[in-house]
C-alpha cells in the first residue's frame, strides 16, 4: 500500500516549530551556559508550590530530547493535522488544552498523594509526549481498524492503543520513576472524556462554531455528513462507516 503524506496544518506546524526552537534554545543554553530552561518551565509539585502556575500549560513546549522532538514531530504532522482536519482549529484547540492541563492535573494529584516526600516531587516533567500519545488515542479510537506501526510491527490501530495504554500503567505501577507515565496516562484519560463529552449530542452545541472543519467526511451511501466525534453510535452503522473508509485507502502511520 503507498503510503499518503497529509498535509502538515498551520496549528500543527506552530506548535511543532514552538516545541522543536524551545528544544534547541534549552540545547544551546545548557551548553554554553550551564543553564536549563526545564525547572522554570517544566511541571512538578514543586513547581506549583513556588507559585510558577505556568508550568500547567509550558510543560508541554520542553521536549526533554532529540528523539521526542523527532517522534512527537512527526505524530503532531501525521496524526494531529488528520484529526483538525477533521475537527476544524477550534475544537482541536480544545482537545489540546483538554489534554494538557488534564494530564499536569492528574500528575499533581499523583505527586501530592504518593509522591509529596519524595525527590520526585521537585522533579520537573516537561515534553508533548503527553499530547502525541492522546493523539493516538484519539486515532485508535475513531479508526480502530486502520494499521498503525511499533517499531516495525504492524498492528490495528486499536491494539497499538492498548499497547500504548499498557507500557504506561506498568512504569506508573511497577517503575521506580512511575510519577512521570501518570501525565502521559491523564492526559489520554483527559482526551478520551473529551471526545466522549463531544460526542454528546447535548453538549455538542459548546463546541460548535467557527471550529467546523472545511471539508468534513460525507458517507458515501447515504451522502450524510458523519461525525467523526460521534464515538457512541450504531455499531452497524459504524461498521459500514469504517468499511467506506478503508475503501478510500486510509494512511499508514508508521
Amino acid at each position: 500500500m503507498q503510503m499518503q503524506f497529509p498535509t502538515m496544518s498551520p496549528l500543527n506546524k506552530g506548535l511543532v516549530i514552538a516545541f522543536v526552537s524551545s528544544f534547541l534554545l534549552n540545547t544551546v543554553l545548557a551548553k554554553f551556559a550551564s543553564f536549563s530552561l526545564i525547572p522554570f518551565f517544566g511541571l512538578s509539585g514543586g513547581a506549583i508550590m513556588q507559585g510558577k502556575i505556568w508550568s500547567l500549560v509550558t510543560y508541554a513546549l520542553f521536549p526533554s530530547g532529540l528523539m521526542e522532538c523527532l517522534f512527537d514531530g512527526l505524530i503532531f504532522w501525521f496524526i494531529g493535522s488528520e484529526l483538525e482536519n477533521m475537527w476544524g482549529p477550534r475544537r482541536y484547540v480544545y482537545f489540546l488544552l483538554t489534554t494538557i492541563l488534564g494530564g499536569a492535573l492528574i500528575f499533581l494529584i499523583v505527586s501530592f498523594l504518593f509522591f509529596y516526600n519524595s525527590s520526585l516531587f521537585g522533579y520537573p516533567i516537561a515534553g508533548p509526549a503527553g499530547v502525541a500519545s492522546t493523539m493516538c488515542v484519539a486515532y485508535g479510537v475513531l479508526f480502530p481498524n486502520r494499521t498503525m506501526y511499533f517499531f516495525f510491527f504492524p498492528m490495528q490501530a486499536k491494539w497499538f492503543v492498548i499497547l500504548l495504554i499498557g507500557m504506561n500503567l506498568y512504569h506508573g505501577l511497577l517503575s521506580h520513576s512511575g510519577l512521570l507515565a501518570w501525565s502521559q496516562l491523564g492526559a489520554m484519560a483527559s482526551g478520551f472524556v473529551w471526545m466522549m463529552m463531544v460526542s454528546n449530542p447535548q453538549l455538542k452545541s459548546l463546541f460548535q462554531g467557527s471550529g467546523v472543519a472545511k471539508e468534513p467526511y460525507r458517507s458515501r451511501r447515504k451522502g450524510k455528513k458523519v461525525s467523526h466525534l460521534h464515538i457512541v453510535e450504531d455499531p452497524k452503522q459504524h461498521q459500514e462507516e469504517s468499511d467506506d473508509e478503508d475503501d478510500q485507502g486510509p494512511p499508514t502511520y508508521h
